[in-house]
């Protein structure tokens, strides 16, 4: 039974490194991809558009998962994330790689959510702790590997391999769980609940939308965007009428009036603008304020992805002995000293010494380590099998939520602030946000940054740092947020006890 799990454990975490590492794995293929296909309009949504199709499926997958079973979500989620990599690598025009790109997403909506619940079938919550932090592990290595197996696929083969290396490697961890993955389905009466699958899916889809394109490819004011907003409130005010009057409904509202679900979830909205907001703005700031090239930026951004898993292993054996609250509060806690440190040092220095940057984003790390695997643990232990599903997605589809509507809202503030203060420097024309955005990206090219007049340069540089700085108040300000929520969640203590893969076994 042990070698069971052990090998579900490695297609989990297969499936896990596919998924993670596609958020990433083309940011260095990007220039050949556009010398291949053209669309350099269109170089955003590679990311954007796997983004946007698996964060709003998420929660529509995790109550597929408790209603057919997580074996079934799993292998439809895998196959259409295989079936989306290979249309990828296939494609032959930048608009059909970028809505294959959306198919990936759309598989990875399942995918992601399905195997954390997974591990809370076939763990207790005191193993399960350890193996979060094996998963904590694997999302780090994910982070680090992709831009660099990115490169090296694009230099000696081609960017297509950066998607057929999904199919060998996805048919492989589906093979996997159904050869090893025991699982019974609780057999319950249950109704799909199409309209609220609908309206949230609609509505989380507009509402992502506006948040990537407002202020940068739209503006905040245009049609189409007040437009978009309005379809999502209307959609999903729609949502949550439903979810009172379903019989059974995609999202139960009244999870979440459980403490630890709750408040867990309320602060996971606010620790996504921690999260974002670092991996986000700290590279324009190294960028364009200090002058670092893209590699030397993200070699300070890769302590990021060190101190989570290290925080996570230590944070398993907290969990066991003191319980939930402790590992969530100390985790928000580094999140909240990690923002104060960038605050403090960005207003200190003119530049701020790589070793410093690097030190501030290994304790934000450390805390996201630290409290998302007590984050999971706490909302997956308040529920049973046939919630579980549900409870898990919502968890990691709030969070990323949270963080694109925390950082479109940092970039509103560095946009008004920024134009402000390129008005007053001589030389420079700015008459709205977007120019002033277009003058910025000076500043992040290395060629057109080359060309700028030094006295131009460094008023630049100035009037970015002077925005940013703001940017970091409200990271601050999310982190301090996110940490009071925490102070209201009860703290949950583990038997050692196993549970059994189902409630039917």
């Amino acid at each position: 039974m042990r070698d069971r799990r052990m090998y579900t454990v490695f297609a989990l975490m297969l499936a896990s490194f596919l998924t993670a590492v596609d958020v990433t794995i083309v940011d260095t293929a990007m220039p050949r991809i556009i010398g291949s296909l053209g669309g350099f309009a269109l170089l955003t949504w590679l990311v954007s558009a796997y983004m946007l199709t698996a964060t709003a499926t998420m929660p529509v997958y995790g109550k597929l998962a408790d209603i057919i079973g997580r074996k079934k979500t799993f292998t439809i989620g895998t196959v259409i994330f295989v079936a989306g990599s290979a249309l990828c690598g296939a494609a032959q025009s930048m608009e059909a790689l970028v809505l294959f790109r959306a198919l990936q997403g759309l598989g990875a909506g399942a995918m992601q959510p399905t195997v954390q619940t997974i591990l809370g079938d076939i763990f207790s919550p005191v193993e399960r702790a350890r193996v979060q932090g094996w998963f904590s592990a694997v999302w780090g290595f994910s982070a680090l590997a992709g831009p660099l197996v990115g490169g090296l696929m694009v230099d000696f083969l081609s960017w297509r391999y950066l998607f057929y290396i999904n199919l060998p490697l996805g048919v492989l961890a589906l093979a996997m769980v159904w050869r090893f993955l025991e699982e019974r389905v609780e057999q319950r009466r249950a109704r799909v609940d199409y309209l609220g699958a609908v309206t949230l899916t609609g509505g989380m889809a507009l509402l992502l939308l506006v948040l990537l394109t407002g202020g940068t490819q739209l503006p905040w004011g245009s049609p189409q965007i007040i437009g978009m907003a309005a379809g999502a409130a209307i959609l999903l005010s729609l949502f949550l009428w439903t979810q009172g009057r379903a019989e059974d409904p995609i999202l139960p509202l009244k999870l979440f009036r459980t403490p630890v679900i709750g408040w867990g979830n309320l602060s996971s909205l606010m620790v996504g603008g921690v999260m974002y907001g670092t991996s986000v703005y700290l590279p324009i700031w190294a960028q364009g304020v200090q002058g670092y090239s893209a590699t030397r930026s993200g070699a300070s951004l890769l302590w990021l992805s060190v101190g989570w898993p290290l925080a996570a292993v230590l944070g398993s054996r907290l969990v066991v002995r003191l319980g939930v609250r402790p590992s969530v509060l100390l985790g928000l806690g580094l999140n909240v000293a990690g923002s104060a440190g960038l605050v403090v040092l960005a207003r200190a220095m003119a530049e701020i010494p790589e070793v410093l940057l690097a030190l501030v984003t290994f304790v934000i790390g450390a805390g996201m380590g630290f409290s998302t695997l007590a984050f999971i643990l706490g909302i997956q232990s308040s529920v049973g099998w046939a919630q579980r599903g549900v409870a898990t997605a919502s968890f990691q589809f709030i969070r990323t939520l949270g963080g694109m509507i925390w950082v479109s809202a940092m970039g509103g503030v560095m946009n008004l602030d920024l134009l402000g203060r390129l008005q007053r420097v001589p030389g420079v024309a700015a008459r709205s946000a977007a120019e002033a955005g277009d003058w910025a990206n000076r500043l992040l090219d290395p060629a057109q940054r080359a060309a700028l007049a030094p006295e131009v340069l460094g008023a630049m540089q100035e009037a970015l740092a002077g925005a940013l700085r703001n940017v970091h108040l409200v990271m601050l300000l999310a982190a301090l947020l996110s940490l009071a929520a925490a102070l209201l969640i009860p703290n949950l203590r583990f038997a050692a006890e196993r549970p059994r893969a189902s409630p039917a076994d």
